[in-house]
């Protein structure tokens, strides 16, 4: 591989991460409703177990990046 700007060989390929978008998710209204149900139902000792949590993905964005070890000019390839 070859720089365009100078012209050396002494070059570096890496992958960096662009960018991560994060998508979280709640538990939905369907159970709040069965939850208060069971509430109703036992007494009240559905109060002892907590509260369940959402979930969430990270999607990563990379690209692939060479470096210029000479003059340090950065393309994408």
């Amino acid at each position: 591989m070859v720089c365009p700007k100078c012209g050396s060989e002494n070059v570096t390929v890496t992958i960096e991460q662009i960018s991560a978008k994060t998508r979280n998710r709640g538990t939905g209204c369907l159970w709040g409703i069965v939850r208060a149900f069971l509430i109703l139902c036992t007494c009240g000792l559905w109060l002892l177990v907590g509260k369940r949590k959402g979930t969430s993905k990270t999607k990563f964005k990379n690209e692939t990046v060479c470096l210029c070890q000479n003059c340090a000019h950065k393309w994408s390839v």
